[in-house]
C-alpha cells in the first residue's frame, strides 16, 4: 500500500455506479487507449492515428489504429469532437486510464521556490489545528492552479478535551465543546425547565470525567444506551440533560463545512479551455458533493480520483482528487483538488499525498 516516507502511493478510482471500465478492451485497446490519453494530457489536441505513429514506437499500422481508435470511440472511451479531428478521452476513457496508472510513484520533492511558498502559507496563520488545514488547502491550490477541498476533522472522529454546560438565563443552556483538534462547537439548548447553575456545574464534571478523551460518535452510543448517568441531586436532570445533548452530538456533522480554495486562480487557468463547462457558481453549489467525496475517502488509505461528468453535467470536464489526513494512528478528515479531466494525475496525486502526510504530522504534534 503506502509507504510514509511518500512512496509506493496506492490510487484509486472511487465509482458511485461500481461499473468496470476496461473488461471489455483488449491488450491492444488498452495500449492504445492509454497512449491515446497520455498525448491528450501532454499537448492538448484531439490525437490521430498518425500522431500515434510518428510519436510512438508502436507495432500497428496507421490503419490498424485508425480502426482501434474507431471501436474505442464506438465503446464510450473516445470520442471525436469534430468529424476530421483526432479522437480525445471521455470520463469512461479517464477513469480506465486512472486504473492503469502505476502506483510506485516518487514522493513530490518541491523546489526551494514552493518550499518557500508552503513555509509562508503556514507562518501566516496560527498553529492550530483548523488555521492548518486551510492554510493546506491554499497550499494545494498553489501548487496545482487548481481547486482546493478541505474538510475539517468530523466531529464523529475528533477526540472531546472538555465539555461546559452554561446557565444563560430562562429554559436555555449554552454547550460547548471543545475537541483535542482545536475545534470548538457551541450550540444554545433549550430544555423543559430551568436547571440550577450549580447543578449545571456538577454535570458538566461528570461528563468530563466519563467521556473527556472519548470520540464522539462514543459518546453518542453512550449517551443513548441509557448505562450511564448522574447519581445524587443531578438525577433529578439526567435523563433530560443526557436526551438534549445526545441530539445535539448527533448532528454534529451537518454542520461540517466544505473548506475551498484558489477558485479564481483555477478560472484563470481554464479560461482558455473548451474541454470544462462549469461556473463559479457551479462549484459552491457542488460543495455537498465534494463533501460526500471528502467523507467517503478518509476512510480509505489511497488517494481518491472521482471522475463524475458523464454521469452529472455540473462536472464535465472535471475530476476529483481526494485524500484522508489523521491525527496519530486515527483518520479525522480529507483534503483534495477539483481539476480538469486532462491534467497530470501522476503530478496532483504525488502533492496531495505530501501535503497530506505534513499536516498529518503537525495536527499529530499539535495534539499531544
Amino acid at each position: 500500500m503506502k509507504d510514509k516516507k511518500g512512496g509506493n502511493i496506492a490510487i484509486k478510482y472511487f465509482d458511485f455506479n461500481h461499473t468496470n471500465e476496461g473488461e471489455d478492451l483488449d491488450y491492444r485497446e488498452q495500449e492504445i487507449l492509454l497512449l491515446v490519453i497520455e498525448d491528450y494530457i501532454k499537448y492538448g489536441n484531439p490525437v490521430s492515428s498518425l500522431q500515434m505513429v510518428e510519436r510512438h514506437p508502436v507495432k500497428w499500422s496507421s490503419a490498424t489504429i485508425r480502426n482501434i481508435l474507431s471501436e474505442l470511440n464506438k465503446k464510450g472511451y473516445l470520442f471525436a469532437p469534430h468529424r476530421s479531428a483526432g479522437k480525445i478521452p471521455t470520463a469512461k476513457g479517464y477513469r480506465f486510464y486512472i486504473k492503469k496508472l502505476p502506483i510506485d510513484l516518487p514522493p513530490y520533492n518541491p523546489s526551494r521556490e514552493k518550499q518557500n511558498i508552503i513555509q509562508r502559507e503556514f507562518l501566516s496563520r496560527k498553529f492550530e489545528i483548523p488555521d492548518v488545514i486551510e492554510s493546506s488547502c491554499n497550499i494545494l491550490s498553489i501548487l496545482t492552479n487548481y481547486i482546493g477541498i478541505a474538510i475539517p476533522p468530523l466531529a464523529e472522529k475528533t477526540i472531546l478535551r472538555h465539555i461546559e454546560l452554561i446557565d444563560v438565563g430562562g429554559e436555555e443552556i449554552l454547550m460547548v465543546l471543545l475537541t483535542r483538534s482545536g475545534t470548538v462547537y457551541s450550540k444554545l439548548i433549550h430544555v423543559e425547565e430551568r436547571i440550577p447553575r450549580n447543578i449545571l456545574e456538577q454535570i458538566s464534571k461528570f461528563l468530563n470525567e466519563n467521556f473527556s478523551g472519548m470520540d464522539l460518535r462514543e459518546i453518542y452510543t453512550l449517551l443513548t444506551s441509557g448505562n450511564i448517568s448522574p447519581v445524587g441531586e443531578m438525577y433529578r436532570y439526567a435523563s433530560l440533560i443526557m436526551r438534549t445533548i445526545s441530539m445535539y452530538f448527533k448532528t454534529l456533522d451537518d454542520m461540517q463545512d466544505v473548506i475551498i480554495a484558489g477558485v479564481d486562480r483555477f478560472f484563470e487557468e481554464i479560461e482558455s479551455r473548451d474541454d470544462i463547462r462549469i461556473d463559479i457558481a457551479s462549484v459552491y453549489n457542488l460543495k455537498e458533493f465534494f463533501k460526500e467525496i471528502l467523507i467517503k475517502s478518509i476512510d480509505m488509505e489511497d488517494i481518491v480520483v472521482s471522475i463524475e461528468g458523464d454521469r452529472n453535467p455540473q462536472l464535465f470536464g472535471l475530476s476529483i482528487l481526494t485524500g484522508s489526513y489523521s491525527m496519530g494512528d486515527k483518520k479525522i478528515g480529507a483534503m483534495g483538488v477539483v481539476g480538469p479531466n486532462r491534467m497530470n494525475y501522476k503530478s496532483v496525486i504525488q502533492i496531495i499525498e505530501y501535503l497530506r502526510l505534513m499536516i498529518s504530522s503537525m495536527i499529530t504534534k499539535l495534539n499531544r
